[in-house]
């Protein structure tokens, strides 16, 4: 009789650790959401910023580039509150070579291979969807970095070619370098 109590107090779950997992699990979710969302409106405010940048249109590139430094702080920031999230769940669970673990593609998956077929197949599809939205908009601003540095050389190369006494370089009485005053270059003669 005693044997089976003790087993029937074993068989009984954790509620507290379950519903602890329950509620990390939503958190987790619900930040791949915002993360994803963050990333489309970046995406969006990109592509406008590039449309901006091809079509030589200045008037409201600042406040471009200023909501786009508004979306990505608040990227950063779920992205930190959901590394200390999983740091979180893998500090309980881990050994003690394995604490300070940082977030890793392998750290996601084995915190997503403890959940239910069902909830793993949309948190991994989320996280990719994550992870590819972040790719696109990497190589599409090392795209348009690019652009503007072969723009950048060659507007210097002309103005050096055009202008040669630019080259001037003008120091302080402290040997700090000054900046050169902006002359207007005039071209009489057609290119």
């Amino acid at each position: 009789m005693e044997a089976e109590a003790k087993v029937m107090v074993q068989d009984i779950p954790d509620t507290d650790s379950d519903h602890k997992e329950v509620l990390e699990n939503e958190r987790n979710v619900h930040i791949l959401h915002l993360q994803n969302e963050v990333l489309e409106k970046i995406a969006v405010l990109q592509a406008s910023v590039r449309n901006a940048v091809m079509n030589r249109e200045w008037t409201d590139f600042e406040s471009l580039l200023s909501t786009m430094n508004q979306y990505g702080d608040q990227f950063q920031a779920l992205e930190a509150e959901r590394i200390a999230l999983l740091s979180g769940l893998f500090q309980e669970d881990a050994s003690s070579s394995q604490k300070g673990n940082q977030d890793t593609p392998s750290s996601f998956y084995r915190l997503v291979s403890r959940l239910p077929e069902p909830d793993r197949k949309g948190l991994t599809e989320m996280y990719r969807n994550l992870k590819l939205r972040a790719l696109k908009i990497r190589m599409a601003n090392e795209s348009l970095i690019a652009y503007l540095n072969e723009a950048k050389t060659m507007v210097n190369s002309f103005l050096d070619a055009a202008c040669p006494d630019r080259k001037t370089r003008f120091y302080s009485r402290w040997g700090t370098k000054v900046a050169m005053d902006a002359r207007s270059v005039m071209v009489n003669h057609s290119l």
